[in-house]
């Protein structure tokens, strides 16, 4: 059984790389479901910059009600949004509203700031680069997962934008195909094999308390 503890608890000792698993209501957040046996639809990783005192969420989603961080604009794709912000919004456009489910899976890792200055040049060069659309997507997980196929990085997925991450922090093999990566590679029914550190057990993050 996942552990569940507050946010307010989770929050002070979330770092750079550790990641953030969504299970939503938005009708492609069920299909994904399905499509994996996964209860997780969506992936995406913390950021801690010095300049702000909250962590922050690097994503790629269809979702455009919060502004990014640094551009301070709201288009589709990667982005660094608040991640508290993210968490308290994500599916409050789906009628009716039910409560996403949320966990972080902490990572143990020694982060030096060479991973950090790789991976924050990330932010700029994909700044822009939009969402795909869901049979595009789909076509692209497919052509990757089972045909090792590299697709054009002209989109990027949740799943490729924190596979592309973790190749920039050092943690994951440059060969590997991005773009077959699904919400559930990153979760504890994953194998993601890293090449330094361990990804902890998912805690279920309670908002609410």
């Amino acid at each position: 059984m996942m552990m569940k503890q507050p946010y307010s608890k989770l929050e002070p000792t979330m770092q750079t790389g550790d990641l953030i698993l969504f299970s939503g209501q938005y009708p492609i957040s069920k299909m994904v479901e399905r499509l994996e046996g996964s209860m997780w639809s969506h992936a995406a990783m913390v950021v801690r910059l010095p300049e702000w005192d909250t962590p922050l969420l690097w994503e790629s989603t269809a979702l455009t009600n919060l502004p990014d961080v640094q551009f301070h604009d709201q288009t589709t794709g990667p982005k660094l949004v608040d991640l508290k912000s993210r968490l308290l919004t994500y599916g409050s456009d789906v009628t009716p509203y039910v409560p996403p489910r949320y966990a972080v899976r902490p990572l143990d890792v020694e982060r030096t700031p060479e991973m950090i200055q790789a991976l924050t040049s990330l932010f700029t060069e994909l700044h822009g680069i939009p969402n795909p659309g869901e049979w595009k997507m789909i076509a692209e997980v497919v052509e990757g997962r089972f045909f090792r196929i590299r697709s054009k990085l002209d989109n990027y997925t949740c799943g490729e934008l924190v596979a592309e991450s973790y190749i920039k922090l050092g943690l994951l093999d440059p060969k590997a195909v991005i773009n077959g990566f699904m919400p559930k590679d990153f979760s504890t029914d994953g194998r993601l094999r890293l090449l330094k550190g361990k990804l902890e057990d998912e805690i279920e993050i309670d908002l609410h308390s």
